[in-house]
C-alpha cells in the first residue's frame, strides 16, 4: 500500500469513528431522554384525565343528591305526579348536565313520572336495569352501569338516589340521566386528541367501552380477551405505560390508570411511529451528518496526499521518522520546528526542495490542527452538555406549564358548581327559617285551641323525633357547610393564582402571603408527613417574579415533607435583613450528607430513585434565586435535619432580565 494511500484512510477513518462515535453517544443519550420524557408526558395526561372523570362522577352524584332532596316526597306518596314533573322540569334547568332527563321508577320498578315527559313509556317495568336493582339493594344512590335509554334512544350515564320516607320505607328510584355522546365535560374528553393520532377511551371491568373517539364503539364490548396484553393488564390492576399492540393490530404507546370513585379504566394511547417519529429523523439526521463529514475528509485527505506522490523513498523515510505531536502537548511551536529541521538537506536540491517545502507545511499544518482538534472536541463536549441541560429545563419549564394550565382550568370548573352550593345554602336556611316559624306558630295554636291529650300526643311526638335536636343541629350544620364552602372558595382563588406559572410579569408582593399560597397549593402533600409552624416577619413588599419565586418555594416545601419519613416539623421564618429579606425553611427529616451538600445545586445531581427524580428542580430554584439578585444556602446534618435559607434584595435587581 503506498503511502499516499495509508495517509488518506487514515485521515478519512479517524474524521469518520470521531463523527460518528459523537453521534452515536449523542443519539443513545438523546433516544433515554426522549423516550422517559414522552412515556412521563403520557402518563401525566392519563392521570390528568383520570382525575377529571374521577371528579365529575362525584360532583354529578352530588348533584343527583341534590334534585333528590327537591322532590316533594308527599307529592310522590299521594301520586301528585304532575306536581313532581314540574319540580323536574325545574331541575333540568337547575342542571342542565343531565341533558337525557330525570325519571322516578316505583319500588317495584314501574316508570311513574319522567321529565321531558314520555307518556307511553309511564307504567313501563324497568326493574331488570342493574342500576335500579343495585340502588333498591345497597339502599344507596350510585353511578350506573352506562346503557342505551329505553325513553330516548340515547347513550346515556344514570346516577341515582334511593327516595325513602321518614321511617326509611322505599318510596322509589330517581334517575338522573346525563348523555355519554353530548358536548359535556365527558364529551369534550373523548374528543380531544393526544398529538395528531392519539386519544383516550374508557371502559369498565365487564369490558364494556364507555367513551371513545367514534360513536360506533361507544356501548360495545369489541376487545375480546387476549387480542391487547395491556387492555387485559389494566382490568387485573396494571398503571402506568407500556407499548403495546392495540385489538387492531396497530403499535401503540399507551398509559393506563384507574378512574377515581369508580371501576373505570381511562387509556391514553399514541401510535408509536407518531411518538417517536423525532427519533427517526434523527437516526437519519446524524447518519447524513456522518456520512457527508467523512466524504468531505476523504476529499480533502486525497487533496493533500496528491502532492506526495512524487515522494522518493528517502525523502520517504525521512518523513516516516518525522514524529507525530501529540494531542495538547506543550511548546508545540518547537517541536515542529526540531522536527521539519530534519528536511534541511533537502532544501537546497533543485528537484526535491518545494516537495520538502511542502512536507514541512503539512507537518507544521498537522500539529496545528491536531491541537485545534483537541480544542474543538472540548468545544463540542461542553456544547452537548449545555444543549442537554436546556433541553431538560425547557422539558420542565413545558410541563409546569401545562401543570399550571390544567391547575387553572380546574379551579375554573370547581367555581361554577361552589357558586350554586353557596347560593342553596343561603337559600336553605331562611327556608327551614320559615318551616319552623311555621311550625312554632302551628304548636302554639295547638295549645290555645287543642285539647290535654291531644297536647300530650304532640309532645311525646316531638320528642321522639327530636324536633329540638335537629332544629339546633340544622342551624349548625349550615354554618358549617357555608364555612366549609368559604374554605373551598379561598383554595380554588389560592391554586388560580399560584397556577400563572408562565407569567412574567414583575411586581411588588408580599412574601408572606406567597408563602401562604404555596402552603395552601402544597397542603395535601405535608398534611400526612408533617406540621408547619410560622413565624412570619413584618416584611415590606418586594419586587419580584412572584410566581417564580411561588415554584421555589413549593420546591423546597415538598422536599422538606419528603424528607420526613413519618411524622415531623416543617418551619418557616420571615424576617427583614437591612435592604434584604430572608426567608428560612427549616425541617426535621432525614438530612443531607455532608459530601452531597456541594453537589446540591448542580444540574441533574439527584439522591432519589432512577425514574422518581429530574436532578433539575433545585438547580432551577437557584437560578431563580440568582436572577433575582438574591442568594440560597443550605445547612443540614444527618438525622437533625435541614435549612433552606434564601435572601433577596427588597427592591429586585431581575427586572431587566424579564
Amino acid at each position: 500500500m503506498t503511502l499516499r494511500t495509508r495517509v488518506m484512510l487514515s485521515f478519512v477513518l479517524v474524521v469518520a469513528l470521531a463523527l460518528g462515535s459523537s453521534g452515536y453517544i449523542f443519539l443513545h443519550y438523546f433516544e433515554g431522554s426522549f423516550r422517559q420524557s414522552t412515556y412521563n408526558s403520557l402518563d401525566s395526561i392519563a392521570r390528568a384525565r383520570a382525575d377529571s372523570i374521577g371528579d365529575y362522577l362525584r360532583l354529578q352524584s352530588t348533584a343527583a343528591r341534590h334534585v333528590g332532596r327537591m322532590l316533594p316526597l308527599a307529592a310522590l306518596k299521594t301520586g301528585d305526579y304532575e306536581r313532581l314533573e314540574k319540580v323536574l322540569g325545574v331541575a333540568l334547568r337547575d342542571f342542565p348536565v343531565f341533558e337525557n332527563g330525570f325519571f322516578i321508577l316505583s319500588p317495584t320498578g314501574e316508570l311513574l313520572v319522567d321529565y321531558p315527559p314520555h307518556p307511553e313509556k309511564r307504567g313501563k317495568n324497568f326493574a331488570y336495569r342493574p342500576y335500579f336493582q343495585k340502588t333498591m339493594r345497597t339502599r344507596a344512590g350510585i353511578v350506573g352501569q352506562p346503557y342505551r335509554s329505553a325513553r330516548t334512544g340515547e347513550a346515556v350515564l344514570t346516577f341515582t338516589v334511593y327516595l325513602s320516607d321518614d321511617e326509611g320505607r322505599p318510596l322509589g328510584v330517581l334517575g338522573c340521566s346525563a348523555q355519554l355522546l353530548a358536548e359535556s365535560e365527558l364529551g369534550r374528553l373523548r374528543k380531544q386528541k393526544i398529538g395528531e393520532q392519539g386519544y383516550s377511551y374508557v371502559y369498565d371491568q365487564s369490558r364494556l367501552m364507555i367513551l371513545h373517539p367514534k360513536d360506533a364503539r361507544v356501548l360495545t364490548r369489541d376487545v375480546p380477551l387476549g387480542s391487547n396484553q395491556m387492555f387485559d393488564a389494566a382490568l387485573e390492576g396494571f398503571s402506568g405505560t407500556a407499548e403495546t399492540v392495540n385489538s387492531r393490530g396497530i403499535k401503540m404507546l399507551v398509559a393506563y390508570q384507574p378512574i377515581p370513585g369508580s371501576d373505570w379504566v381511562i387509556g391514553c394511547q399514541q401510535p408509536v411511529a407518531e411518538a417517536f417519529a423525532v427519533l427517526q429523523t434523527t437516526r437519519l439526521q446524524i447518519l447524513f451528518f456522518v456520512i457527508s463529514g467523512s466524504l468531505i475528509a476523504a476529499l480533502i485527505g486525497v487533496l493533500l496526499v496528491h502532492r506526495s506522490t512524487a515522494v522518493l523513498v528517502q525523502l520517504e523515510a525521512v518523513t516516516n521518522e518525522l514524529s507525530v505531536p501529540e494531542i495538547g502537548q506543550k511548546d508545540l511551536d518547537l517541536l515542529i520546528t526540531v522536527e521539519t529541521g530534519k528536511l534541511e538537506p533537502f532544501k537546497t536540491h533543485p528537484e526535491f526542495g518545494p516537495l520538502a517545502d511542502t512536507i514541512r507545511e503539512l507537518y507544521s499544518r498537522l500539529g496545528v490542527a491536531l491541537a485545534e482538534s483537541h480544542q474543538m472536541t472540548e468545544d463540542l463536549d461542553l456544547a452537548y452538555s449545555r444543549l442537554k441541560q436546556t433541553q431538560a429545563q425547557i422539558l420542565q419549564q413545558e410541563k409546569m406549564a401545562s401543570i399550571g394550565q390544567l391547575a387553572a382550568g380546574v379551579a375554573h370548573e370547581i367555581n361554577n358548581p361552589m357558586g350554586f352550593i353557596t347560593s342553596n345554602l343561603g337559600t336553605l336556611a331562611r327556608y327551614q327559617q320559615k318551616l319552623f316559624a311555621y311550625q312554632q306558630q302551628l304548636e302554639d295554636w295547638l295549645y290555645v285551641a287543642g285539647d290535654a291529650e291531644l297536647q300530650q300526643q304532640v309532645k311525646e311526638r316531638r320528642k321522639k323525633l327530636k324536633i329540638d335536636y335537629l332544629r339546633e343541629d340544622i342551624d349548625d350544620l349550615l354554618a358549617e357547610s357555608k364555612e366549609g364552602a368559604e374554605r373551598v372558595r379561598e383554595i380554588v382563588q389560592n391554586l388560580k393564582g399560584f397556577s400563572r406559572v408562565d407569567q412574567a410579569e414583575y411586581a411588588e408582593v408580599d412574601l408572606n402571603e406567597c408563602l401562604d399560597k404555596t402552603l395552601s397549593i402544597a397542603n395535601n402533600e405535608i398534611k400526612y408527613k408533617a406540621q408547619v409552624e410560622k413565624d412570619y416577619g413584618e416584611l415590606p413588599p418586594v419586587s419580584c417574579y412572584p410566581q417564580q419565586l411561588n415554584q421555589v418555594f413549593l420546591n423546597l416545601l415538598v422536599n422538606a415533607a419528603q424528607a420526613i419519613e413519618e411524622k415531623g416539623t416543617i418551619c418557616i421564618a420571615t424576617r427583614r435583613a437591612g435592604e434584604k429579606v430572608q426567608i428560612d425553611i427549616t425541617d426535621n427529616g432525614a438530612g443531607i450528607p455532608a459530601e452531597n451538600l456541594e453537589k446540591i445545586f448542580e444540574p441533574f445531581f439527584t439522591t432519589k430513585e432512577v425514574g422518581k427524580g429530574t436532578g433539575l428542580v433545585m438547580s432551577i430554584s437557584f437560578e431563580i434565586i440568582q436572577k433575582h439578585g438574591g442568594d440560597i444556602v443550605v445547612a443540614s446534618e444527618v438525622g437533625k435535619g435541614t435549612t433552606f435559607t434564601i435572601t433577596l434584595p427588597i427592591h429586585g435587581e431581575g427586572e431587566s432580565d424579564g
